[in-house]
């Protein structure tokens, strides 16, 4: 079948990741799959098996008029290439996807409910009105929308490469316990507010804590001022990612909004063989005695005690139902699901 997915640009967030995965994985089952994108953002970051379809060149007019004529050119390849699936999985190109031939099987891949991302209530309201659109909705958590909208017809879960993502063989458990956070600049991410619990955890002398990504002055100051003692990784590719999870023996994985979403640190340090304190997926379907419900500062500072309490037999049990976890989410396990979810509707 012919499998269209038409994107505003490719970059470098998960989200991207997961569709160039997805697509490679389609094609493996003898799939025609298609990016339909922009010429100036027609590079993916992310190798992906799919064919890449550019549109016409928008002129240099301002970024409304741009988008909007972007937003046709990519609407008019879409109906040229006369295709038997499209696949929205922004809230603007859903918009296209919806007002292309009734005869195409129309999808909304979810990967984020986007209403929560955006400041600005034009935006928010314009992500809000996708999820009524005549889409067959794909999500990657059950309670990843609001109840009103949550009308999908399958999840399909992002994938994790057991070939990047493995845990350390030769790993020991130390006194000095190594604790890692992935550090981001959005607020919504919690970086900020994972070093302020950490700051009031008692605990916190007899650690090592390992940021990677980003640390701003501030929060760097704030650790250097609590006498926390920390080492800052700047990660280039998913290599040194796998190299950085499997330097600690703990993993926060934690974020202030959309509890029980996939979340690619959360899964990536369970497949590298930490224990993960989080509210996000895949911890959260599991029955570990880390998940936490939402972020909140003190069932952190509760979860990294208890986690000073456990033997290492304890701490390779959790380990192991972790590890099992994951197992279910490779990217070929993860593409057989998202073909049949494609070709059951």
């Amino acid at each position: 079948m012919k499998i269209l997915i038409p994107v505003l640009g490719f970059g470098k967030s998960g989200g991207d990741r997961v569709l160039a995965k997805l697509a490679t994985e389609l094609v493996k089952k003898n799939h025609d799959v298609v990016f339909v994108a922009p010429k100036r953002k027609s590079i993916p970051y992310y190798p992906t098996k799919a064919k890449i379809v550019t549109t016409d060149q928008v002129g240099n007019y301002n970024k409304y008029i741009d988008l909007i004529f972007s937003l046709y050119f990519l609407w008019k390849r879409c109906r040229e290439l006369n295709p038997d699936i499209v696949i929205a999985n922004f809230n603007i190109t859903a918009y296209i996807v919806a007002f292309l031939p009734r005869k195409i099987k129309k999808f909304y891949y979810i990967q984020a409910y986007e209403v929560v991302l955006f400041k600005n209530k034009v935006l928010k309201f314009v992500a809000y009105i996708s999820y009524f659109l005549p889409l067959k909705k794909i999500v990657n958590h059950e309670f990843l929308l609001p109840k009103k909208i949550n009308n999908y017809v399958s999840i399909v879960s992002a994938g994790i490469d057991n070939s990047v993502f493995y845990p350390n063989a030769s790993h020991r458990y130390k006194k000095n316990n190594t604790i890692g956070i992935i550090g981001r600049k959005e607020k919504h991410k919690g970086t900020s507010d994972v070093i302020s619990a950490l700051i009031k955890w008692k605990g916190r002398g007899n650690i090592h804590l390992n940021v990677a990504i980003y640390l701003d002055d501030v929060d760097k100051r704030k650790l250097e001022d609590n006498g926390i003692k920390f080492s800052f990784f700047p990660i280039i590719n998913d290599e040194d990612l796998g190299e950085f999870y499997r330097k600690n023996d703990l993993m926060l994985a934690v974020g202030l909004v959309e509890d029980g979403a996939f979340h690619y640190p959360c899964a990536e340090s369970m497949a590298c063989g930490c224990i993960v304190i989080s509210n996000y997926s895949p911890l959260v379907n599991t029955e570990s005695k880390f998940k936490i419900d939402t972020f909140n500062e003190k069932a952190i500072i509760e979860k990294l005690n208890f986690f000073n309490q456990l033997s290492i037999f304890e701490i390779e049990d959790e380990i192991k139902l972790n590890s099992l976890e994951i197992n279910k989410i490779t990217w070929e396990k993860v593409g057989d699901n998202f073909n049949r979810a494609l070709l059951k509707e």
